[in-house]
């Protein structure tokens, strides 16, 4: 524990009202965001039949708005260490308000590239802040319980997207996909407002203990130890393969299954809707077992359940493995984003958790585009085997690092 978590946790700011109260408005703005990020995966079969798009260009239309979170993820992340995390957060939201508007004006793939691109922008811009206040919040005590109610909402924002494009397709038609979009953008902008309403009681108390302010001036290079540098790949070899079945789900559903695109959608945004409960549950094992041990079950049981949805033969029995492989990716969110606090110093956290995400976000915008060779050679359900391997390719990093 460092001498700024220690000051924290003897601060009464970790326990009181005003800051699960922040803790809440955060957790609603990292749900809107998500909300938005990821629709457009669910969307893939849409893409190809409304724009006669080839699987070629629709993966681009994944791996680009994935490359410019990569990219930009760093710049905020330096940028969140400097100046108030809420004017960070605020920005985020805007920026998702103005992609999903713009999304609805696009009909072309280019124009839905850039419309794409801008919610990924969001995304960027407010991971580094919010993870960071929230484990600044809370301490070392109960940062993994805080980190998975935090992590809570954004899977409840990945499952919320899909989902209600899923209903828009069903009770509006197929066309009328771009709705889904748009429904978010009002509740964006009532938080945008609540965040910046709450600040000034929580954000101005953060740290100003002189253990504090040493480690505010803690370098760049503290941050990339070995340890952390092979934590990165780790998270980055899982996420190779993670991307993959998140990119061609629906596709596989409904090529090889038969299910209707509505469907597929629905079922596609209940995996990350398991986050709810998955996510808490997994602060609460990290807080008592430890992280590795979080990470270990989590990695175990992805490999087992999508083996089960690779082996199901039909949608009955491949259903509970879909939901228990949503359930158990999301168990390590808590422990993994707890990581990055005890890795890097308090005062380079927004850059500890711009480079949390970077590795992730770098391979998958790789990811849709070689499994697109994949599943054009060999057919979709050959993106299974492939995620396979990355994961038990992760549980070998999770060994190195263990030692």
């Amino acid at each position: 524990m460092t001498s700024g978590d220690s000051a924290l946790e003897a601060s009464p700011l970790a326990s009181n009202r005003l800051s699960w109260a922040y803790l809440i408005i955060t957790t609603v703005a990292h749900a809107l965001t998500h909300s938005f990020v990821n629709t457009h995966m669910a969307l893939v079969p849409v893409f190809r039949d409304e724009l006669g798009l080839s699987i070629e260009v629709v993966s681009l239309m994944v791996a680009v708005p994935l490359l410019t979170q990569a990219l930009t993820g760093f710049p905020f992340g330096m940028l969140a260490d400097r100046v108030r995390h809420d004017r960070l957060i605020a920005l985020s939201l805007l920026l998702t308000s103005v992609g999903g508007v713009l999304v609805t004006q696009s009909q072309t793939a280019l124009t839905l590239i850039a419309s794409f691109s801008v919610i990924a922008l969001s995304l960027a811009s407010f991971h580094p802040p919010a993870y960071s206040i929230v484990s600044e919040l809370f301490g070392s005590r109960h940062r993994s319980v805080a980190l998975g109610v935090h992590g809570a909402g954004g899977t409840l924002g990945m499952a919320i997207g899909p989902i209600s494009v899923g209903l828009v397709m069903h009770f509006f038609g197929e066309r009328n996909w771009r709705l889904s979009y748009l429904i978010w953008v009002a509740p964006a902008l009532v938080c945008c407002v609540l965040v910046l309403m709450l600040r000034p009681k929580v954000t101005d108390a953060r740290a100003v203990e002189a253990s504090g302010e040493r480690e505010e001036r803690a370098s760049l290079r503290s941050v990339f130890t070995l340890t952390y540098i092979l934590f990165l790949l780790m998270l980055g070899v899982h996420g190779f393969g993670g991307n993959a079945v998140s990119t061609y789900m629906t596709t596989y559903l409904k090529e090889v299954h038969g299910m209707s695109v509505d469907f597929a959608s629905i079922l596609f945004g209940s995996m990350p809707l398991m986050g709810i409960i998955a996510a808490p549950l997994g602060g609460i094992i990290a807080d008592r077992r430890g992280e590795k041990y979080g990470l270990v079950l989590t990695y175990l049981g992805q490999t087992l359940m999508l083996l089960g949805v690779a082996l199901s033969p039909n949608i009955a029995s491949i259903t509970p493995f879909v939901l228990l492989y949503g359930f158990f990716g999301y168990t390590g969110m808590a422990a993994s984003s707890s990581y990055v606090a005890r890795f890097t110093p308090r005062g380079r956290r927004g850059v500890g958790y711009a480079l949390y995400f970077l590795p992730l976000n770098l391979v998958s915008s790789a990811s849709p585009v070689l499994t697109a060779f994949i599943v054009r050679l060999w057919g979709v359900w050959y993106i299974f085997p492939f995620a396979i391997a990355a994961y038990v390719a992760s549980l070998g990093f999770l060994r190195m690092l263990l030692k």
